[in-house]
């Protein structure tokens, strides 16, 4: 493999991820709050493990094929984590869209709302522009579902260019159905940190995969309906109150069939900003 640079932070030490970590990794995968955000299936323990041990693979090859791949953030110091531990990802892989490598990140999150993915990530790019000759870096984001993540494109000077089409961000429709599958799995028994928030989000990313038409989205929209009605927190709404949201969610999703994306330029990006 590739030589992997390291690169510590005031609290993050990235480096380069080995088969060591597939099950702390699988772990992160396995809470909906982080998976939501991506496209993986983690509904089982070994399905989490199997997404863990073939991202790991991909951020690894990335580096040799491509010079730039992702590394395994860890805990160093000033957070409530031990030393060393595994928390996440960050890195860079080939662009879905334009000509720019796309910078790609996740944390557990326990380890949210404390400026760590920006510290990653702002350290992952002052080693692109130092490093290489890229003249600037792309991200694509789930923006209706994740605006933690378009919040943090603004906070490091990276403006919204345009949106990708799903077609042109999820291709392999092998994949397309297992998230899908996912999104139904994650509104019926999913943990989730907001109930109301992820019977939009669930059915609408739903939408947004079915826009593809793989699969019957009537079909579709009826097992995300049967999935929310299993759910214990919307008991309290009548079945077409619960059918009418879900409905609503899921059709927004087949009518926005994109995603945001994001870019920076080199000659913009300020290192102590």
């Amino acid at each position: 493999m590739a030589e992997i640079r390291v690169i510590t932070t005031k609290r993050l030490r990235l480096d380069a991820f080995t088969n060591v970590d597939i099950s702390a990794l699988a772990e992160i995968l396995a809470d909906p709050e982080v998976t939501k955000n991506i496209t993986a299936n983690a509904s089982t323990a070994d399905r989490s493990r199997a997404s863990a041990a073939h991202r790991i693979g991909w951020h690894n090859a990335n580096w040799d094929e491509r010079g730039y791949g992702g590394w395994a953030v860890r805990a160093r110091s000033g957070i409530a984590t031990p030393a060393g531990a595994l928390i996440g990802w960050c890195g860079f892989a080939v662009p879905d869209i334009g000509e720019e490598s796309e910078i790609l990140y996740g944390l557990a999150p326990q380890c949210w709302g404390q400026g760590l993915a920006q510290e990653a990530v702002r350290a992952a790019i002052d080693w692109l522009f130092a490093a290489t000759p890229h003249e600037g870096v792309s991200a694509v984001i789930f923006g209706r579902i994740n605006p933690v993540s378009a919040a943090i494109a603004g906070k490091l000077g990276m403006t919204k260019r345009g949106t990708m089409a799903m077609p042109d961000f999820l291709p392999d429709l092998t994949l397309a159905r297992d998230v899908l599958d996912y999104e139904i799995w994650r509104l019926g028994h999913g943990h989730a940190d907001d109930a109301d928030k992820l019977l939009f989000q669930a059915p609408y990313k739903g939408g947004q995969i079915t826009s593809l038409r793989f699969v019957d989205p009537t079909g579709v929209e009826q097992a995300f309906c049967d999935a929310a009605r299993g759910r214990e927190e919307y008991t309290a709404m009548t079945p077409a109150e619960l059918d009418r949201r879900v409905q609503h969610a899921f059709r927004q999703g087949m009518a926005e069939p994109y995603l945001d994306w994001y870019h920076l330029r080199r000659a913009d990006w300020r290192v102590d900003s």
